[in-house]
Order: structure tokens, then sequence, then C-alpha cells
């Protein structure tokens, strides 16, 4: 037998004070002086059975390993190596130098076939991609899969990115965040750009990266004459080789010209040469890895622990495997649905949760916590119908089985519905929910503040119609008084216009 992790096995240094407790300790004295005998071997069973669980449970951790099995070859390297590419406005200027006798090609349009290439050329390694057009970003996270990088690299054009100048410190920190701490491998960041880096200070980034331990090597396709840029005659942008090359100096990498002909060879040597593969051909041997026996023996010893000190008097120690594994069986498959599903929730990976909820419904025991799940991932999508309509099924749930089960849950659907109802607007009910909540967990701060916030846009909410009312009819009545005015005034000037009229000598013309 051999071990993945042996200093796990340290951990049974652990049994010395169990076994110091159960010799010195005075209620082991006292329980052995006064309980009946039938109780006292009932207690002895479950202690022995929750050592056994410690062992078997410490067992599997250190990774035990036995017997023989056929495994396929494969090979690795243990390298990291982020592409990691400019496309601003002056990467779209063709003066780099054909392939096979085409039309000039632009530096962007060389750069990414002769890192396809390199790419090709050192399998086994892992490879990523960050672009930058004033900003940096990954857009293809370490993978093995090396095709996922150069279908991203193929499809790549000027066109990817939003943003103005170039930037090429966001580039390099960018690049240097793809890579896993816990992953150990050498890690190179391979710079593709014509130099020109308009905002940012790339010593400070490489200065990181030196710290980090990361490899910076550059790529630098376009001429030194340089062309102008397109759209702006006026602007003539050239191929700072300078600042490259002190970039690979700094970085402990290579400059590399982009227009030499074996560039592509001469990338893919390099990267071969920071972490030679390790490769095992055709099928080999290897031990089995046998932690999972000990886990389900840890389980059925943590049972055995429980059970026997129930006061068991027809049913077998046999019993104990299948009673075990029926509860476990039932149970466990919408207990791990809800919490793979709370975990993609917390990710904001909504999609993906709604579907593990809506398996767990298929489960009993899981039902109620699913239907919650449900609500609370309309919540976050701002969906407060639906949301609401989950709680309320996943209150119906509940409120079918007995009022001491599961409290938490019951606090959750009341306070979150009280958080849909006030964000539709309903105070009232927002408050009645914050009340119930508190009357299930009275000492939650959240539900206090939540209510008081409630009661007091309601009462903003009944004030604000009041005036409206009051105002509308002190409206009105400036209006019937306006036009008792303006009838007045009007009969007024008919009255003298009458006058004037009669008081008018002469013929009636």
């Amino acid at each position: 037998m051999s071990f993945d992790y042996p200093w796990v096995l340290y951990a049974f240094a652990l049994f010395v004070p169990l076994v110091l407790i159960d010799l010195i300790s005075a209620r082991r004295k006292r329980e052995r002086k006064y309980l009946p005998r039938s109780l006292r071997r009932r207690l002895s069973a479950s202690g022995a059975f929750f050592r056994l669980f410690l062992a078997c449970f410490i067992i599997a951790l250190a990774g035990p390993r036995w017997g023989l099995e056929w495994a396929a070859g494969e090979y690795r390297r243990g390298l990291d190596t982020v592409i990691a590419v400019d496309v601003s406005r002056s990467m779209e200027i063709e003066d780099a130098p054909p392939f096979n006798g085409e039309e000039e090609l632009s530096r962007l349009e060389r750069g990414l076939v002769i890192v396809r290439e390199t790419a090709a050329a050192v399998p086994g390694a892992r490879f990523a991609a960050a672009v930058s057009r004033g900003r940096g970003l990954v857009a293809v996270p370490l993978t093995w899969d090396n095709g996922a990088v150069l279908s991203f690299l193929e499809a790549l054009d000027g066109s990817s990115l939003t943003g103005r100048g170039t930037n090429l410190e966001s580039l390099i920190d960018a690049a240097a965040g793809a890579f896993q701490s816990s992953f150990p491998s050498r890690r190179v960041i391979l710079l593709v750009s014509d130099g020109e880096s308009l905002s940012g200070s790339v010593k400070a980034a490489l200065d990181r990266c030196e710290r980090d331990g990361i490899i910076v090597s550059a790529l630098a396709p376009g001429s030194d004459e340089g062309r102008p840029v397109p759209g702006r005659e006026d602007i003539v942008s050239r191929r700072n080789a300078a600042l490259l090359r002190m970039a690979a100096e700094r970085g402990g990498g290579i400059f590399v010209d982009g227009n030499a002909a074996d560039a592509a060879a001469v990338l893919a040597a390099h990267l071969r040469s920071l972490a030679p593969e390790s490769e095992t051909r055709g099928n080999r041997k290897e031990r089995k890895a046998r932690w999972s026996l000990f886990i389900a023996a840890a389980i059925l010893a943590y049972g055995a622990s429980k059970l026997c000190l129930l006061q068991i008097k027809k049913a077998g120690f046999l019993l104990l495997p299948a009673l075990l594994f029926l509860s476990s069986c039932s149970r466990l498959p919408g207990k791990l649905l809800i919490m793979e599903a709370n975990f993609l929730n917390s990710r904001g990976r909504y999609t993906e949760a709604v579907s593990s909820y809506l398996k767990a419904l298929e489960h009993e025991e899981a039902a109620p916590y699913a239907e919650y799940g449900l609500g609370s991932v309309y919540c976050s999508l701002d969906e407060g119908k639906a949301a609401l309509e989950h709680f309320a099924d996943s209150q119906k749930i509940i409120d079918a089985l007995p009022a001491g089960e599961h409290r938490e849950l019951r606090y959750r659907i009341s306070y979150n519905t009280g958080e849909a109802l006030f964000g539709e607007g309903d105070f009232a009910g927002a408050a009645a929910s914050f009340r119930e909540a508190l009357r299930i967990e009275p000492d939650r701060i959240e539900a206090k503040r939540n209510l008081e916030l409630s009661l007091f846009s309601l009462a903003r909410e009944s004030a604000a119609g009041s005036r409206s009312d009051q105002g509308q009819q002190e409206s009105e009545s400036r209006t019937v008084l306006f036009e008792y005015l303006r009838q007045k005034e009007y009969n007024q000037w008919k009255s003298r216009e009458w006058a004037e009229e009669e008081e008018t000598e002469g013929a009636d013309y």
C-alpha cells in the first residue's frame, strides 16, 4: 500500500488525547459506576465506532493506493503561455511581409499567423489568449484544448474590441492575471505588438511580472519605416522595436522579429526549451486509488456510532448497513442538487442554477428549498412576480410540515417575499412579510430595519395621496372661482358695451 499524501497520517496523533480522556475523565468514571451495563455497552460501542470513523476518514484523506490497473499514456508540459495580442488601429497597417508571395499583410495578421503556428508546434502545453485596445482582458482562459485558442486567434481582427489608443501595461497585467497560482508550471507571456504604447507604464507591468516569476517574450511585426494609420493619413505609425526588446530583456524572454521567415520556429523552440515534455507512450500500469472504500467505511462507522445509542430490541446489527444506505440514498441526491444550484446561483450562473433547482424539485425533501432557490434566482433577474410565485409555492410546502421544522427556511421565505413585494411597490404586503419573518426570528436586525423602511414608505405614500386629493380639490375650487369671476367680468363688459350703443346718435347704417 502507498499513499499520495502520507503526511496526513500524522493526524492519528488525535487518538492520544481521546484515549487519555477515556482513562482519566471523571465523567467516564461516573458512567462506569452508575449506568446500567446495557447502556455502558452501547456507549462503549458508540465510542469505538466513532474512533473507527476518524481512522477511516484520515486514511481516505491520505490517498491510499494498492493493486495495479492499466492507464492510458499521455504527455503534458509544465508550461502555461498567455498570448497577449495588441489589436489597436496601428496593428491594422499593412506593412508586414507576405507569406507565399501573397499581398502584404497587416501587422495583426502577420502576428496571428506566427502565434498560431507556434501554438500548434508546442503540444501538451496550456495556452490562453488576452487582447487589448485601450484596456486588456482575457478572452480565452488557460486550457489544454489548443483548438479553442487557435479558433479564437483565427477569428480575431481589429474590430474585436472598442476603445482608443494602446495600453500595453493593461494588456500585460490582464495576461498575468490569467495564470493560476495553484498550478505549478513555467509561466510565459507572449506579447504580440508593434510597440506603440500611448498610455500606461510598460516597465511597471514588467516589474510586477518579474516579481511573480512570469517570463515575457515579444513578437514585433511591422516595419521600422512605418506607414500612415488607416483613416489618419497625417499620422505615421512605426514599429517600436526598441521598446519590445527592452520588454523581452527585462522579462527574461526573447525578442522575435515578426518579419523573419523563421519567427514561428524560433518561438516554438524557445517555449519547448522552457518546459521539456514529460511523455509516457502506450499503456502503463499504476496503483489504483482506494480512498473511496475508506470514505464508505467512515460513513458506515459514523452511522453505527449513532445507532448504537438507540434502544434497538428486535433489529439486529446486520440491519445497520441497509438502514444507513436507504436513508442516505433517499436524501443525499436532493441535497447535493441544492448545494450545486446554490453555488451556481452565487456565481451568477443563473441558467445552470435554474436547471439544478428544477432537478431538485423531483426530490420531496428538497422541494421547498428548490422552490425558494428559484425565487431567489428570479429576484436576482429582477423578475419580482415570478419570484413571489415560487416563494409562495415554497411556503405551501413548508406549511404542510410540522411547525418546528425548517425554521431558517421559513424565515428566509418571509424575508425575501417582503423584499420582492417592496420592489414591486407593495409596501403594505412587504411590511406584513417582514412582521412574519420577525415572528419566526425576533432578533434579526435586517428584518427590523426593512419593516421600518416599509412602514415609512407606506406612510409617505399615504401622505402623498392625501396631498394629491387636497391639491385636486383646491384646483377645482380655483377653477370654479376663476370661471365665476370671468363670467362676472364678461357680463359687466357687455353691459357697458350695450349702454354705449344706446347713447350713439344718428342713423344705424
